[in-house]
């Protein structure tokens, strides 16, 4: 995810094996592959390379990967992901320091949880910051990116059209 390309981004959320090739049919450049496990996760992203796609795995919902150095490493080198998107800044830093693309997501429910965000992502290696649910991503997305200036995507409950105009004309670099 470039920061200088500024084409606005739908990056589809699969989160059933079954939407996966609909999502390949698609003209967007990435695929979030939410929920997998690592028995059908080489043959995920291996399907969405084939199809010219990046695979963006949620890190933190991969079954049976455990998520320590060698886990990490194995989403590089043996599962071939291209990015991974979750909350936890130390796992998400290390997973930048071998070369994958990294989005930070941060999950506003309340004013400790914004402030524990803000403190979270100005420790962070990211090359975006994710932030749900959406509504809160609009009031908050100016507060972050003078905090850490990547791009933004607004996440959780897009669920039409309107959602997704109000993040452009926002200034979100995209949507998952």
């Amino acid at each position: 995810m470039n920061s200088e390309d500024n084409r606005f981004l739908i990056i589809p959320s699969v989160r059933m094996n079954k939407n996966v090739s609909y999502a390949l049919s698609l003209d967007n450049e990435y695929i979030l592959l939410s929920e997998t496990h690592i028995g059908n996760l080489k043959c995920l992203v291996d399907k969405c390379h084939k199809a010219n796609k990046k695979a963006i795995v949620n890190a933190e919902l991969i079954g049976g990967l455990n998520l320590d150095k060698i886990g990490i490493n194995l989403l590089k080198q043996l599962y071939k992901v291209d990015g991974v998107i979750g909350a936890n800044t130390p796992k998400m830093n290390m997973m930048k320091e071998i070369g994958l693309m990294t989005i930070q997501r941060i999950t506003l429910m309340d004013s400790k949880a914004f402030d524990t965000s803000l403190r979270l992502i100005s420790n962070s290696k990211c090359d975006a910051i994710e932030i749900r649910p959406c509504i809160y991503g609009l009031k908050f997305g100016d507060e972050i990116k003078k905090v850490k200036n990547v791009p933004l995507l607004l996440g959780g409950f897009i669920d039409n059209e309107d959602m997704i105009y109000k993040a452009k004309e926002a200034g979100f670099r995209g949507v998952t």
